[in-house]
């Protein structure tokens, strides 16, 4: 490890329930558990809620992507094709796909992994805007290439 991170990381807890919020428009309710800032670069990761039905819109990032379902369903679009997860399912969507999520009728709770770290700011980002009562589109979409995110537009029916 390079001794100058080294010296700038410090181990840390976060108790359920903690950590700086995050959010994706009309829906989802995150909480940045790790940022690319607390590891060195080495992730991201987020805690979600989302209120059933909740979808991403179809979107592409240079880095991987992993949830874990904490409790609930989502449906997946990732590279024209739907997958299903449930509670205790894992998701891998390497760099560079487009994809997509959807929560089931119940909603649901998942972590989201980024890796490398960075992108998850954008979440951060997208709740300062809502807070702001800023969360337009175009802001959305600004918000999104200053992160590398490519915004597509709606997911597809299933």
């Amino acid at each position: 490890m390079d001794e100058a991170i080294g010296r700038l990381l410090r181990p840390y807890v976060l108790a359920a329930g903690e950590g700086e919020m995050a959010a994706a428009p009309e829906g989802s309710v995150m909480r940045l558990k790790a940022s690319a800032e607390s590891t060195g670069g080495g992730l991201g990761l987020l805690e979600g809620v989302d209120a059933p039905g909740f979808a991403t819109p179809l979107h592409r990032h240079d880095v991987a992507e992993l949830w874990y379902i904490l409790d609930g369903h989502y449906d997946f679009y990732v590279a024209g094709e739907w997958v299903s997860a449930g509670t205790g399912a894992v998701v891998f969507v390497p760099g560079g796909l487009v994809h997509g999520l959807r929560a089931g009728p119940a909603g649901g709770r998942k972590l989201t992994m980024i890796v490398p770290g960075g992108p998850e700011g954008f979440f951060r980002d997208v709740h300062r805007a809502i807070e702001e009562d800023a969360a337009t589109p175009e802001r959305i979409r600004a918000l999104g290439a200053e992160y590398g995110i490519e915004l597509i537009g709606p997911l597809p029916e299933r």
